[in-house]
Protein backbone atom coordinates (compact mmCIF):
# COMPACT_ATOMS: atom_id res chain seq x y z
CA UNK A 1 0.00 0.00 0.00
CA UNK A 2 1.65 3.49 -0.78
CA UNK A 3 0.07 6.12 1.09
CA UNK A 4 0.89 9.49 -1.51
CA UNK A 5 1.71 11.98 1.52
CA UNK A 6 2.75 15.56 0.62
CA UNK A 7 4.64 17.94 3.22
CA UNK A 8 2.96 21.42 2.89
CA UNK A 9 3.46 24.67 5.51
CA UNK A 10 0.00 27.12 6.05
CA UNK A 11 0.19 30.34 6.92
CA UNK A 12 -2.48 32.10 8.50
CA UNK A 13 -2.51 35.98 8.71
CA UNK A 14 -5.38 36.46 11.23
CA UNK A 15 -6.62 40.12 11.62
CA UNK A 16 -7.96 41.29 15.53
CA UNK A 17 -10.46 43.49 16.61
CA UNK A 18 -11.97 44.75 19.72
CA UNK A 19 -15.80 42.78 20.47
CA UNK A 20 -17.82 42.65 23.62
CA UNK A 21 -16.46 39.85 26.12
CA UNK A 22 -19.12 36.96 25.96
CA UNK A 23 -20.88 37.02 29.42
CA UNK A 24 -19.89 33.38 29.76
CA UNK A 25 -16.36 31.48 28.33
CA UNK A 26 -16.77 28.53 26.42
CA UNK A 27 -16.39 25.47 27.28
CA UNK A 28 -13.04 23.96 26.61
CA UNK A 29 -12.61 22.15 22.90
CA UNK A 30 -11.40 17.98 23.33
CA UNK A 31 -9.56 18.23 20.91
CA UNK A 32 -6.48 15.22 19.70
CA UNK A 33 -3.46 14.96 21.82
CA UNK A 34 -0.93 14.63 18.45
CA UNK A 35 3.51 15.11 18.32
CA UNK A 36 4.69 17.21 15.41
CA UNK A 37 4.21 14.58 12.81
CA UNK A 38 7.72 15.09 11.89
CA UNK A 39 8.81 13.39 8.59
CA UNK A 40 11.64 13.24 6.39
CA UNK A 41 11.20 13.39 2.44
CA UNK A 42 14.04 13.09 0.11
CA UNK A 43 14.26 15.75 -2.19
CA UNK A 44 16.99 16.05 -4.78
CA UNK A 45 20.38 16.06 -2.88
CA UNK A 46 18.41 16.83 0.51
CA UNK A 47 15.89 16.07 2.76
CA UNK A 48 11.92 18.31 2.89
CA UNK A 49 11.72 18.23 6.86
CA UNK A 50 8.15 19.05 8.26
CA UNK A 51 6.08 18.94 10.54
CA UNK A 52 2.82 19.90 12.62
CA UNK A 53 1.78 23.61 14.14
CA UNK A 54 -0.02 22.19 17.04
CA UNK A 55 -3.79 24.09 18.01
CA UNK A 56 -2.11 24.26 21.64
CA UNK A 57 0.85 25.94 20.54
CA UNK A 58 0.58 29.69 21.92
CA UNK A 59 1.22 32.74 19.42
CA UNK A 60 4.71 33.65 18.72
CA UNK A 61 5.62 29.92 18.69
CA UNK A 62 9.01 29.21 16.96
CA UNK A 63 11.49 26.34 16.59
CA UNK A 64 15.04 25.38 16.34
CA UNK A 65 15.68 21.99 14.18
CA UNK A 66 18.09 19.54 14.73
CA UNK A 67 19.50 16.95 12.39
CA UNK A 68 20.97 14.06 15.15
CA UNK A 69 22.39 16.26 17.82
CA UNK A 70 23.36 19.26 15.73
CA UNK A 71 21.00 22.06 15.39
CA UNK A 72 20.76 23.14 12.34
CA UNK A 73 18.33 25.78 12.16
CA UNK A 74 16.55 28.45 14.76
CA UNK A 75 14.20 30.73 15.33
CA UNK A 76 12.14 28.99 12.47
CA UNK A 77 8.37 30.85 12.24
CA UNK A 78 6.26 31.29 9.27
CA UNK A 79 5.77 27.78 8.19
CA UNK A 80 6.93 24.25 9.66
CA UNK A 81 8.97 23.04 6.99
CA UNK A 82 12.76 23.07 5.90
CA UNK A 83 14.90 21.86 3.05
CA UNK A 84 17.96 20.10 4.66
CA UNK A 85 20.41 20.65 1.54
CA UNK A 86 23.04 18.01 1.18
CA UNK A 87 21.83 16.04 4.20
CA UNK A 88 22.30 12.17 3.93
CA UNK A 89 19.24 10.18 2.88
CA UNK A 90 19.26 8.40 6.30
CA UNK A 91 19.19 11.64 8.03
CA UNK A 92 17.33 11.72 11.91
CA UNK A 93 15.66 15.17 13.40
CA UNK A 94 13.81 16.08 15.69
CA UNK A 95 12.07 19.50 16.40
CA UNK A 96 11.17 21.51 19.21
CA UNK A 97 9.54 24.43 19.88
CA UNK A 98 10.49 27.44 21.77
CA UNK A 99 7.83 29.48 23.52
CA UNK A 100 9.42 32.73 25.32
CA UNK A 101 12.44 32.06 25.10
CA UNK A 102 12.67 28.92 26.57
CA UNK A 103 13.44 25.60 24.26
CA UNK A 104 11.28 22.52 25.18
CA UNK A 105 11.47 18.94 24.91
CA UNK A 106 12.37 17.38 21.27
CA UNK A 107 9.59 15.87 19.37
CA UNK A 108 9.90 12.04 18.24
CA UNK A 109 12.47 11.14 15.94
CA UNK A 110 11.29 12.06 12.30
CA UNK A 111 9.61 9.60 10.02
CA UNK A 112 11.80 8.89 6.81
CA UNK A 113 9.89 8.06 3.75
CA UNK A 114 12.38 5.29 2.26
CA UNK A 115 9.85 5.34 -0.98
CA UNK A 116 11.05 8.52 -2.24
CA UNK A 117 7.63 10.56 -2.42
CA UNK A 118 5.63 8.09 0.09
CA UNK A 119 5.72 5.66 2.78
CA UNK A 120 4.98 1.92 2.15
CA UNK A 121 3.17 0.58 4.83
CA UNK A 122 2.86 -3.31 4.56
CA UNK A 123 -0.53 -4.70 4.49
CA UNK A 124 -1.92 -8.17 4.81
CA UNK A 125 -4.95 -8.81 2.71
CA UNK A 126 -7.62 -11.35 3.68
CA UNK A 127 -7.88 -15.04 2.10
CA UNK A 128 -10.32 -14.86 -0.50
CA UNK A 129 -13.37 -17.40 -0.40
CA UNK A 130 -16.22 -18.76 -2.99
CA UNK A 131 -20.06 -17.61 -2.56
CA UNK A 132 -23.21 -19.49 -1.96
CA UNK A 133 -23.46 -19.61 -5.84
CA UNK A 134 -20.03 -20.59 -6.29
CA UNK A 135 -17.95 -17.45 -7.32
CA UNK A 136 -14.92 -16.92 -6.04
CA UNK A 137 -13.39 -14.09 -5.04
CA UNK A 138 -10.10 -12.05 -3.67
CA UNK A 139 -9.57 -8.70 -1.53
CA UNK A 140 -8.07 -5.43 -1.90
CA UNK A 141 -7.65 -2.54 0.21
CA UNK A 142 -10.57 -0.14 0.13
CA UNK A 143 -11.32 2.92 2.10
CA UNK A 144 -9.17 4.44 4.81
CA UNK A 145 -9.11 6.79 7.76
CA UNK A 146 -6.34 7.83 10.66
CA UNK A 147 -6.49 8.13 13.97
CA UNK A 148 -4.06 7.93 17.07
CA UNK A 149 -5.87 4.02 18.40
CA UNK A 150 -2.91 3.58 21.35
CA UNK A 151 -2.08 7.19 22.58
CA UNK A 152 1.27 7.63 21.64
CA UNK A 153 0.53 10.86 19.73
CA UNK A 154 0.94 9.01 15.89
CA UNK A 155 -1.68 7.97 13.89
CA UNK A 156 -2.37 5.12 13.16
CA UNK A 157 -4.50 3.83 9.86
CA UNK A 158 -7.89 1.77 10.15
CA UNK A 159 -8.67 0.41 6.59
CA UNK A 160 -11.46 -1.48 5.12
CA UNK A 161 -11.19 -4.41 2.29
CA UNK A 162 -13.32 -5.35 -0.12
CA UNK A 163 -13.85 -8.16 -1.67
CA UNK A 164 -13.64 -8.56 -5.67
CA UNK A 165 -17.53 -9.07 -5.73
CA UNK A 166 -18.55 -5.79 -3.91
CA UNK A 167 -21.90 -4.79 -5.02
CA UNK A 168 -23.52 -1.03 -6.11
CA UNK A 169 -27.10 -1.40 -4.00
CA UNK A 170 -28.45 -1.27 -7.42
CA UNK A 171 -26.49 -4.65 -8.05
CA UNK A 172 -28.31 -8.03 -6.67
CA UNK A 173 -25.57 -11.13 -6.15
CA UNK A 174 -24.04 -12.39 -3.15
CA UNK A 175 -20.92 -10.32 -1.99
CA UNK A 176 -17.88 -12.16 0.32
CA UNK A 177 -16.85 -10.45 3.79
CA UNK A 178 -16.26 -6.88 4.62
CA UNK A 179 -13.20 -7.23 7.08
CA UNK A 180 -11.55 -3.67 8.96
CA UNK A 181 -7.97 -3.83 9.72
CA UNK A 182 -6.27 -1.80 11.97
CA UNK A 183 -2.10 -0.80 11.27
CA UNK A 184 0.76 1.08 12.93
CA UNK A 185 3.11 2.76 10.40
CA UNK A 186 5.49 0.19 10.07
CA UNK A 187 3.00 -2.63 9.18
CA UNK A 188 2.55 -3.85 12.37
CA UNK A 189 -1.12 -5.16 12.17
CA UNK A 190 -3.17 -4.58 15.69
CA UNK A 191 -6.41 -6.15 15.05
CA UNK A 192 -8.90 -7.64 11.92
CA UNK A 193 -12.63 -7.14 12.23
CA UNK A 194 -14.59 -9.13 10.02
CA UNK A 195 -18.26 -7.91 9.79
CA UNK A 196 -19.57 -11.44 8.45
CA UNK A 197 -22.29 -12.60 6.05
CA UNK A 198 -24.67 -10.43 7.08
CA UNK A 199 -23.22 -7.17 6.17
CA UNK A 200 -22.92 -6.64 2.04
CA UNK A 201 -20.28 -5.40 0.54
CA UNK A 202 -19.85 -2.74 -1.60
CA UNK A 203 -19.40 1.63 -1.43
CA UNK A 204 -22.68 2.15 0.40
CA UNK A 205 -22.77 -0.10 2.71
CA UNK A 206 -19.46 0.23 6.06
CA UNK A 207 -19.49 3.90 6.99
CA UNK A 208 -16.79 3.75 9.45
CA UNK A 209 -15.31 6.61 11.71
CA UNK A 210 -12.16 6.93 13.94
CA UNK A 211 -11.87 9.43 16.38
CA UNK A 212 -11.91 9.53 20.13
CA UNK A 213 -15.04 10.01 21.12
CA UNK A 214 -14.80 9.37 25.00
CA UNK A 215 -11.98 11.49 25.67
CA UNK A 216 -9.75 9.01 26.86
CA UNK A 217 -6.65 10.19 24.83
CA UNK A 218 -7.42 7.04 22.34
CA UNK A 219 -9.48 6.91 18.88
CA UNK A 220 -12.82 4.32 18.69
CA UNK A 221 -13.81 2.90 15.62
CA UNK A 222 -17.11 3.34 15.14
CA UNK A 223 -19.93 1.03 12.36
CA UNK A 224 -22.63 -0.77 10.89
CA UNK A 225 -22.39 -4.28 12.51
CA UNK A 226 -25.03 -7.66 12.38
CA UNK A 227 -25.44 -11.05 13.79
CA UNK A 228 -22.12 -12.92 13.13
CA UNK A 229 -19.77 -9.70 13.16
CA UNK A 230 -16.43 -10.85 14.98
CA UNK A 231 -14.53 -8.41 16.98
CA UNK A 232 -10.67 -7.87 16.72
CA UNK A 233 -10.72 -10.50 19.52
CA UNK A 234 -12.85 -13.34 18.24
CA UNK A 235 -15.79 -12.53 19.76
CA UNK A 236 -18.99 -12.19 18.02
CA UNK A 237 -21.60 -9.82 17.90
CA UNK A 238 -25.56 -11.42 18.04
CA UNK A 239 -26.19 -15.07 16.14
CA UNK A 240 -22.83 -16.49 14.91
CA UNK A 241 -24.80 -19.06 13.20
CA UNK A 242 -27.65 -16.51 11.41
CA UNK A 243 -27.82 -15.92 7.64
CA UNK A 244 -30.22 -13.38 6.41
CA UNK A 245 -29.44 -12.99 3.08
CA UNK A 246 -32.23 -13.74 0.29
CA UNK A 247 -31.96 -15.13 -2.84
CA UNK A 248 -30.87 -12.04 -4.48
CA UNK A 249 -27.95 -11.73 -2.25
CA UNK A 250 -29.31 -8.39 -0.49
CA UNK A 251 -29.61 -8.38 3.52
CA UNK A 252 -33.28 -7.00 4.32
CA UNK A 253 -34.12 -8.80 6.87
CA UNK A 254 -33.00 -9.32 10.89
CA UNK A 255 -31.03 -7.55 13.67
CA UNK A 256 -29.14 -4.50 12.88
CA UNK A 257 -26.45 -2.71 14.82
CA UNK A 258 -24.37 0.16 15.86
CA UNK A 259 -20.88 -1.34 17.37
CA UNK A 260 -17.87 1.35 19.37
CA UNK A 261 -14.93 -0.80 18.80
CA UNK A 262 -11.86 -0.44 21.23
CA UNK A 263 -9.27 1.23 18.77
CA UNK A 264 -6.32 -0.50 20.46
CA UNK A 265 -7.78 -4.08 20.37
CA UNK A 266 -10.46 -3.67 18.27
CA UNK A 267 -12.79 -5.39 21.30
CA UNK A 268 -16.32 -4.01 21.07
CA UNK A 269 -17.18 -1.80 23.71
CA UNK A 270 -20.62 -0.70 23.08
CA UNK A 271 -23.20 -2.49 20.93
CA UNK A 272 -26.72 -0.75 20.10
CA UNK A 273 -29.48 -1.27 18.14
CA UNK A 274 -28.94 0.65 15.38
CA UNK A 275 -30.87 3.78 14.46
CA UNK A 276 -32.93 4.67 12.05
CA UNK A 277 -33.92 1.23 11.92
CA UNK A 278 -34.88 -0.63 8.54
CA UNK A 279 -38.52 -0.56 8.78
CA UNK A 280 -40.08 -1.64 5.76
CA UNK A 281 -38.04 -1.49 2.85
CA UNK A 282 -40.31 0.37 0.51
CA UNK A 283 -40.56 3.25 2.46
CA UNK A 284 -37.18 4.04 1.49
CA UNK A 285 -38.12 4.36 -2.24
CA UNK A 286 -38.03 0.80 -4.10
CA UNK A 287 -39.00 -2.84 -2.49
CA UNK A 288 -35.17 -4.51 -3.34
CA UNK A 289 -33.09 -2.81 -1.11
CA UNK A 290 -31.11 0.11 -3.41
CA UNK A 291 -32.24 2.89 -1.17
CA UNK A 292 -32.89 1.61 2.38
CA UNK A 293 -28.97 0.18 2.44
CA UNK A 294 -27.49 3.59 1.84
CA UNK A 295 -25.39 4.82 4.43
CA UNK A 296 -23.28 7.82 5.55
CA UNK A 297 -21.44 8.79 8.49
CA UNK A 298 -19.52 11.60 10.25
CA UNK A 299 -18.06 12.98 13.55
CA UNK A 300 -19.39 16.76 14.79
CA UNK A 301 -18.37 18.59 17.68
CA UNK A 302 -22.18 19.50 18.48
CA UNK A 303 -22.02 20.84 21.49
CA UNK A 304 -19.17 22.85 20.73
CA UNK A 305 -16.58 20.85 23.01
CA UNK A 306 -16.78 17.27 22.55
CA UNK A 307 -17.80 14.86 19.42
CA UNK A 308 -20.34 12.88 18.65
CA UNK A 309 -21.32 10.55 16.03
CA UNK A 310 -23.25 11.06 13.30
CA UNK A 311 -25.00 8.03 11.15
CA UNK A 312 -27.64 8.08 8.51
CA UNK A 313 -29.38 5.79 6.53
CA UNK A 314 -31.06 6.15 2.99
CA UNK A 315 -30.46 8.84 -0.21
CA UNK A 316 -32.74 10.41 -2.77
CA UNK A 317 -36.15 9.22 -1.72
CA UNK A 318 -35.93 9.61 2.18
CA UNK A 319 -32.76 10.51 4.95
CA UNK A 320 -33.04 10.17 8.17
CA UNK A 321 -29.81 11.56 10.38
CA UNK A 322 -29.02 10.34 14.18
CA UNK A 323 -26.72 11.78 16.26
CA UNK A 324 -25.09 9.54 19.30
CA UNK A 325 -22.65 10.31 22.47
CA UNK A 326 -20.11 7.82 23.30
CA UNK A 327 -19.33 8.72 27.12
CA UNK A 328 -18.07 6.15 30.06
Amino acid sequence: MRLSLAAAAAVLALTSTAVAAPAHAAPAKQMEDLDRGLISVRSGSGNLVSWRLLGTDPDGVTFNLYRGSTRIASGLSGGTNVLDSGAAADASYTVRAVVSGSEQAASPASLRFTGGSYLDVPIQPPSGGTTPDGVSYSYSANDASVGDLDGDGRYEIVLKWDPSNAKDNSQSGYTGNVFVDAYRLDGTRLWRIDLGRNIRAGAHYTQFQVYDYDGDGRAEVAMKTADGTRDGRGTVIGNAGADHRNSSGYVLSGPEYLTMFNGQTGAAMSTVNYDPPRGTVSSWGDNYGNRVDRFLAGTAYLDGSRPSLIMARGYYTRSVIAAWDFRN
